[in-house]
């Protein structure tokens, strides 16, 4: 008997895993799930370092916990160290370490959790704004030469908007700049700013240039200039856009949708208005360079002027040769015309000969024709009468002709439905030749056809299973006897071995 509670096993014919097999799927089924890199936040604890510059630790938060390890190699191109206890941002692989049936993550990345955060955000508008073609450098729109008026959209709390006023006056008094004061972090920052592209800037006729700028500061700072949807709204700004945001190591994404991006305001200045000193300078060359070309114009008008007067003088000898070569053609056209009339004069009179010829011979035929005609029909009834008897003719000899394809059709038909049923007949006849075949072979094989020539069939009584060589019944055993409608009872009293005949 089985004890109680014994696992039972039905059907198992599974083959054992080993150790390394089992670790190898698990290992297979994890890092198949995980594929590639994947970022990680967590709390950095138990942390270890190896002799060999390898680092150890378990990256948890309230509930859960992961090792990891940061190899060496890794950790050179790394310049964030990380601490016990530090919120980071892990980027790696996930895997199984064999040897211990651990899952670990193997880093290749680590920085503090919140500017990874900020960087990934980064990271993913970039991404989105590439796919649709909206940083390629192709799309950005070239400065105006010489603005009239610019609009700086700033706050008014720093040094931007002086700094950014005293080079443009410097460089250039005409130019107006128009001030459009807004927040430029914190909250509210970015609806200020969308604001002022899509209701101020709009309404200021002539503008030429909008300039974005704002101060360094810390990437939390300067967060609300990598929001996507203010990067749209500079994409659709009418006119080009500057952005002088941060420093020259501060990239945003206002900077990559911008027309032109600029390291400070006094840049973005020194850039869009031209240095008056400048404009004086190319005005003169180009006063000169006109200067210049219209002297190089009127001196070859002057030399133009001389050569047609020499032509001038040359002009009635050409001319009395020009009257000379044109009497001489004149002469030699008259001559070509009186030729060619002759011969064409000959060659129509020929012509007309021929058509009269031919004419003739035409009517001649036709007259013939016709009097054929007339002769063979005198009076129209005459013509009638001909007609009548030859539709008749015609209607006789297709009744004929109906009645003997229709004869033809039917004996064909006739003889085709007769040689089908024989055909039929001798199939169906040769098919119950064969089935009637078949069934004698097939009951002559089966094993109850010796009942009928007067043999039984013996039968193990207790499972009615053949009784055969291979499986001889025992002494006392009952048997069963099977002849053609009734079954017999046996007992078993000996059992010898048959001796072959002859022997």
């Amino acid at each position: 008997m089985k004890e109680e509670g014994a696992p039972v096993f039905q059907n198992d014919i599974r083959p054992a895993f080993t150790v390394t097999e089992l670790t190898e799927g698990i290992g297979l089924a994890i890092e198949g799930a995980f594929p590639g890199f994947l970022h990680v936040e967590g709390e950095i604890s138990n942390l270890k370092e190896s002799s060999s510059g390898h680092a150890y630790f378990t990256l948890k938060d309230s509930t859960a916990q992961i090792r990891g390890v940061f190899f060496r190699g890794h950790r050179r191109n790394d310049r964030f160290l990380p601490r016990e206890g530090e919120q980071v941002l892990a980027t790696g692989r996930l895997n199984l370490y064999r040897p211990r049936g651990e899952y670990q993550i193997v880093v290749h990345a680590m920085e503090p959790a919140g500017i990874g955060k900020f960087f990934l955000e980064f990271r993913r508008v970039q991404r989105r704004l590439q796919e649709e073609g909206l940083l390629l450098p192709g799309r950005k729109r070239a400065l105006p030469f010489f603005p009239s008026r610019i609009a700086l959209v700033t706050s008014l709390q720093g040094a931007v908007v002086w700094d950014f006023i005293r080079i443009a006056g410097l460089r250039n008094r005409s130019v107006s700049v128009v001030i459009l004061p807004v927040r430029v972090q914190g909250e509210g920052a970015v609806e200020d700013i969308v604001e002022a592209f899509t209701r101020r800037i709009p309404r200021l006729a002539g503008l030429d240039a909008v300039v974005l700028a704002r101060g360094g500061g810390s990437v939390e700072d300067l967060w609300p200039f990598n929001n996507e949807y203010l990067a749209r709204t500079l994409l659709a700004c009418p006119v080009p856009v500057v952005s002088a945001v941060g420093h020259e190591t501060n990239i945003t994404i206002a900077d990559l949708v911008s027309d032109l991006r600029v390291a400070t305001p006094s840049e973005a200045a020194e850039k869009l208005v031209p240095h008056a000193g400048e404009l004086l300078r190319r005005i003169r060359a180009f006063r000169e360079r006109l200067e210049h070309h219209l002297v190089g114009e009127v001196r070859r008008a002057g030399i133009g002027l001389f050569q047609a007067r020499d032509r001038m003088f040359v002009w009635p000898h050409q001319l009395s040769r020009y009257h000379q070569r044109r009497e001489r053609g004149d002469r030699r056209l008259t001559a070509f015309m009186e030729r060619k009339k002759h011969t064409l004069s000959i060659e129509g009179h020929k012509i007309r000969r021929r058509i009269q010829e031919s004419v003739f011979s035409l009517l001649r035929h036709k007259r013939g024709l016709l009097e054929d005609v007339v002769r063979r029909i005198r009076t129209p009834y005459a013509l009638y009468v001909r007609k009548r008897d030859r539709r008749e003719a015609i209607q006789d000899r297709l009744r004929e002709t109906i009645g003997v394809v229709l004869c033809r059709s039917e004996k064909n038909q006739r003889l085709w439905e007769e040689a089908l049923v024989r055909r039929m007949r001798d199939r169906l006849a040769l098919h119950e030749a064969n089935h009637r075949g078949l069934t004698e072979r097939l009951r002559a094989a089966t094993p109850f056809s010796a009942l009928e020539k007067g043999f039984a069939i013996l039968f193990h009584a207790h499972d009615r299973t053949l009784v055969s060589p291979t499986r001889l019944p025992h002494f006392g055993e009952l048997l069963l006897a099977r002849i053609p409608g009734f079954e017999i009872g046996l007992e078993v009293r000996s059992i010898e071995p048959r001796k072959a005949e002859g022997g």
